[in-house]
């Protein structure tokens, strides 16, 4: 079952120094908030230096070829935690509101879409080994 909130984000700028979202929110529950023109008006910017790389395990495991087994190198890239909060402290990430602000943190008056897409854009970063060009986050 839905909660009906959610929000998008696009990657609109990427060079050497930063990655910029434009992003927008809705909230089905409420109608000031539906956003119905998906209009995406606030900007997420986000400083390379934030994108950790995942714990990358190795490891040597025997497979099935026929009769014999073969030893193979299986490699999973493990996902850590990144702290986009104190980054958003230090300056390293910026976030203006979209206007379907709906939900803002107590202590920064930030976006509560933008900090759940940008944990979904480090994810995707960290499990695809690339930046992604488009995040979505639906509840």
């Amino acid at each position: 079952m839905s909660r009906g909130f959610g929000g998008c984000a696009n990657l609109v700028l990427l060079d050497d120094t930063a990655a910029i979202y434009k992003y927008g929110g809705y909230n089905l529950n409420e109608s000031k908030y539906r956003n119905k023109n998906h209009i995406q008006d606030g900007l997420i910017t986000i400083q390379r230096s934030c994108f950790i790389e995942p714990e990358v395990h190795e490891k040597i495991r025997k497979v099935p070829s026929g009769k014999k087994k073969r030893k193979k190198l299986i490699v999973k890239r493990i996902p850590v935690d990144v702290d986009y909060t104190s980054m958003m402290h230090q300056g390293l990430i910026q976030i203006e509101n979209c206007s379907n602000c709906w939900y803002t943190s107590k202590d920064d008056n930030i976006d509560f879409i933008a900090c759940c897409l940008l944990s979904k854009i480090f994810r995707a970063y960290q499990e695809d080994g690339a930046i992604p060009e488009y995040i979505g986050y639906n509840v």
